[in-house]
């Protein structure tokens, strides 16, 4: 079984450019991996 794990970033309020939004997507997914998977998370600017 494949489960997804997905980190959303949105322009532009979570990055101007293309690295930043990705580097912010991937900083929610591995919050929505330890949430327990099968789950996704939009990015939250407050730093943890």
């Amino acid at each position: 079984m494949v489960t997804p794990s997905i980190g959303i970033a949105i322009y532009p309020e979570h990055g101007q450019d293309a690295e930043t939004l990705i580097k912010h997507a991937d900083k929610a997914m591995y919050q929505a991996k330890r949430a327990g998977k099968n789950n996704y998370v939009v990015f939250d600017n407050v730093p943890q």
